[in-house]
């Protein structure tokens, strides 16, 4: 494969890097007697898909990995299997307390991603690999290629942010084009995880490299309107727009929203909104330390 450059450097790089992942986890169960009916890769993601449903549980997250692990050993690189892989690895690597193993699912989740969008979208395998501009790489990518690629560049971003400042300006270019063009596919993805990121990630840039907080609110307000039950993108504005702009008054209104928050409302998202909640408890624990 020839060697990729410019601003997808480091993103290889890192998708490259040998993961160190964690223990392994125990041997899901077999699938049940009547699934030998069923073509086994089908028969993986509908026991993979039956466990992600309970994915706040970390033991039926692990079944839902291993069984969607086991449909992508069957056909790799299938973006059936991939896209949930990356998807299951992400929800993972919220739910780990500790960084260096939350990086590795992050990377863990983009390298699915990445799989998947190669499969789905081969112009983009092929401007990436000859190591055209990202903006250009993304342009060609269609609305089958939208989830993968948020995938991806969430994945590489966070990952970035766990190696240390130099990485996230390494590939900031590269993520801040896919997940721009993620937006632009599907903006709902993910309880509109394109708007959240980029609102978190333009506030953590200064204006001159694309940033600001002018940009940062525009993203949160759209990921607002569009899944106002999400409660990550409340969290995620509070972490980043309301200690950049040092609105103790935002940071305290948007907590209190999560906290009141009835889960029950939306049963869909309550796993990624407990989530919220508990990052909620953490950051108002710190707020003396940001303000």
């Amino acid at each position: 494969m020839p060697q990729r450059s410019g601003a997808f450097a480091l993103l290889a790089l890192l998708l490259a890097a040998p993961a160190c992942r964690r223990p392994a986890q125990a041997a899901a169960p077999a699938p049940p007697a009547n699934a030998a009916a069923v073509p086994a890769f089908e028969a993986a993601l509908q026991e993979g898909d039956k466990a992600y449903a309970d994915r706040g549980d970390p033991a039926r997250l692990a079944q839902a990995l291993a069984a969607y692990g086991r449909a992508e050993a069957e056909r790799p690189k299938d973006p059936q299997a991939e896209v949930r892989l990356a998807r299951a690895e992400a929800f993972e690597a919220l739910l780990e307390p500790d960084p260096s193993r939350a990086r590795e699912s992050w990377l863990a989740s983009a390298r699915a991603a990445e799989r998947a969008l190669r499969a789905l979208e081969p112009s983009f395998a092929q401007a990436t690999d000859r190591g055209d501009d990202p903006a250009a790489a993304v342009f060609g990518v269609s609305a089958s290629g939208a989830e993968p690629l948020y995938y991806l560049a969430h994945g590489t971003m966070r990952a970035a942010q766990a190696t240390g400042y130099a990485a996230v300006l390494a590939v900031k270019d590269a993520v801040l084009a896919m997940m721009s063009r993620a937006a632009e596919l599907d903006e709902r993805v993910d309880g509109a995880g394109p708007h959240r990121a980029l609102g978190a990630w333009l506030a953590a840039l200064p204006i001159a490299a694309g940033g600001g907080a002018t940009a940062s609110r525009a993203h949160f307000d759209r990921a607002r309107a569009l899944c106002p039950d999400d409660l990550l993108s409340r969290v995620a504005e509070a972490e980043t727009l309301a200690v950049l702009l040092q609105d103790s008054a935002l940071f305290d209104s948007l907590l209190s929203e999560v906290e009141r928050y009835d889960l029950s409302r939306d049963p869909e998202r309550a796993p990624e909104n407990r989530i919220a909640k508990r990052r909620a408890q953490d950051l108002s624990r710190r707020r003396a330390s940001l303000f």
